[in-house]
């Protein structure tokens, strides 16, 4: 009968496999000390023999650890041939052999880093005691295409230490790509505190609003900015010699703007060359000149239109307008006005009015309370006591933070989160409350899906005149029509085509705006609206594009959507 003697452990199937510790930890571990064999090394044998008292007589000389498998036709892998001159199985190279079903495996020691920026090797004595040598690794790299090797002198180092210390299983670093040198264009650093805020938060959760620091006075030849220099970018490569590009890398810096000039005693040092204001807009550093209306906005002083900060000490009368580049402070109130900044909207008392109270912001709206208006901002909307029958949006959040403080009526709107303590009122006014949405994005989409609406019709009008005139054979091969017609129908013709095809441009072009514009719907984290307190019946509660109603007083309670069933659910807020 036919046996099959291995020289390994036939039920390893890797190199290294995961042990989990006595106290929990997870490591990788050598498989077998057996299954490592060295070019020409026997790996198993074919024997035939009467009875298994005949095995050991076939065990070949100096192999002690052996198993015995039933004889079944075994196909070798590369890396591993079999001599039909002594019936065994041989390593063609310094390698570890496994079983797997019918197949008899040769696993390389060579192995690179998912990143492919170094290659290690792993090494361990053979039954005979062999190891490889510098030879055989160069050998395996030359096979793996690995071109960025060490260097002979430090992987023979590296054997010799192994040689010396003998550890048992090792893996030597072969070799070794260059890492990229990433770099950065030239930003500056802020020489002076240029944190704004809001207001500063009491003990009482109410804000004192005086104090804002929304307004950073700077004065001429004050030193505003220091400039940390460009960084040239160098590539890498990785062991194959593939370039690994190097990454121009994102900073917090900020860009020099306006009024801003370096200094004559050092050129990293950056001043004001004005008396001013300090503006920051889209991380550009700006000084620019400060509007102070030391009173109301009224007849007085009309319409204001400033490319700049605006300071009001009063307040924004019925019918006037403000707008600003910079950021707006108002003392009192905005009473039925219209308020535009890019930067920054503070109003110390409150936003009212019959319903035609404005205020658009680039960035924060802050007040103490809004009533009958209307608020759009780019970032957060914090009101300190309450919003009553106004309609506002945030492209961030919007906080009410008072104790008592009340959204009662209206539409609020946020992109990622609404926190109040009460919503509505006991005689169930509707109030809604929406999340997950983004106004902006959506009117610049609704535009755009009018626009293709619109050119869509202008393509039906013009095929229809094309088949009135000229019928559904122009359709089928324009060329060889248009040779045919008139010269007088020919011009028409061409001109309707040719009006046909730049209209097809246009749709095509607005159709992949809109699938641009829905990209920027994705958000960065999920909404949710929270009620510290109490949400009365007749709130209504929109998640993205689910909708809850609440029919009964609930009390601290934090809404947020189920990603998977696509329902409204709810936690306790605290």
């Amino acid at each position: 009968m036919k046996k099959i003697i291995t020289y390994f452990d036939p039920n390893v199937k890797r190199i290294f496999v995961e042990k989990v510790l006595d106290n929990g930890e997870k490591k990788m571990v050598l498989s077998s000390q057996y299954n490592f064999a060295y070019t020409s090394e026997i790996v198993a044998r074919v024997i035939d023999i009467e009875n298994a008292d005949e095995i050991p007589s076939k065990i070949d000389q100096g192999y002690e650890y052996y198993n015995v498998l039933d004889y079944r036709p075994i196909k070798a892998d590369s890396g591993i041939y079999y001599d039909e001159t002594i019936n065994a199985y041989k390593a063609a190279d310094f390698g570890f052999i496994v079983l797997e079903g019918d197949r008899l495996r040769w696993l390389s020691p060579l192995s690179a880093t998912r990143d492919k920026f170094k290659a290690y090797y792993t090494i361990h004595p053979t039954k005979s005691g062999r190891l490889p040598s510098y030879g055989d690794i160069q050998e395996a790299m030359h096979e793996f295409k690995i071109l960025s090797g060490l260097g002979q002198a430090k992987i023979e180092e590296q054997l010799v230490k192994y040689s010396q210390e003998k550890p048992g299983v090792a893996r030597i670093l072969v070799a070794q790509g260059r890492e990229p040198v990433n770099g950065h264009e030239e930003y500056f650093l802020p020489l002076l505190d240029i944190t704004k805020k809001a207001g500063e938060i009491l003990s009482d959760g109410s804000i004192d609003f005086k104090e804002t620091g929304s307004i950073i006075q700077v004065i001429k030849n004050q030193e505003i900015l220091e400039k940390v220099t460009e960084v040239k970018l160098v590539d890498g490569y990785d062991i194959y010699g593939n370039k690994m590009p190097a990454q121009l890398v994102e900073h917090d810096g900020f860009r020099l703007g306006q009024n801003i000039v370096q200094s004559g005693h050092n050129p990293s040092i950056y001043i004001s060359a004005i008396d001013g204001c300090l503006s920051i807009e889209k991380r550009i550093v700006s000084v620019l000149p400060v509007v102070v209306i030391n009173g109301d906005v009224n007849y007085d002083t009309g319409n204001i239109d400033f490319n700049g900060s605006v300071q009001i000490n009063g307040s924004v009368l019925p019918g006037f307008s403000v707008r600003a580049k910079g950021a707006i402070i108002i003392e009192k109130n905005v009473d039925d006005s219209y308020i535009h900044a890019d930067g920054d909207v503070t109003v110390k008392m409150g936003i009212a009015g019959k319903g035609s109270s404005k205020v658009i912001s680039g960035g924060r709206v802050t007040a103490r309370y809004l009533l009958n208006a209307n608020v759009e901002a780019n970032d957060e909307i914090t009101i300190e006591d309450s919003i009553i029958n106004s309609n506002v949006f945030s492209n961030n959040k919007i906080t009410v933070v008072a104790k008592h403080g009340k959204i009662i009526g209206g539409k609020a709107t946020a992109l990622y989160e609404i926190i109040v303590n009460v919503s509505g009122a006991i005689n169930e006014t509707e109030t809604s409350l929406n999340v997950g949405r983004n106004l902006f994005i959506e009117k610049e989409l609704e535009i755009l899906q009018k626009d293709i609406s619109n050119w869509r019709a202008v393509i039906a009008e013009i095929m229809r005149k094309l088949k009135v005139n000229f019928g559904e054979a122009v359709f089928e091969n324009p060329k060889e029509y248009i040779s045919r017609l008139p010269s007088m129908k020919k011009k028409s013709c061409l001109l309707l085509l040719k009006e046909l095809s730049n209209s097809n441009k246009e749709l095509k072009q607005l159709v992949e705006n809109s699938k641009e514009v829905q990209n920027k719907l994705r958000l960065e984290r999920e909404p949710v609206i929270i009620i510290k307190n109490k949400a009365y019946p007749g709130t209504l509660i929109n998640i993205k594009k689910s909708i809850k109603k609440i029919d009964s007083v609930i009390d601290n309670v934090k809404y947020y959507e189920d990603s998977n069933e696509k329902i409204i659910r709810f936690t306790p807020a605290v």
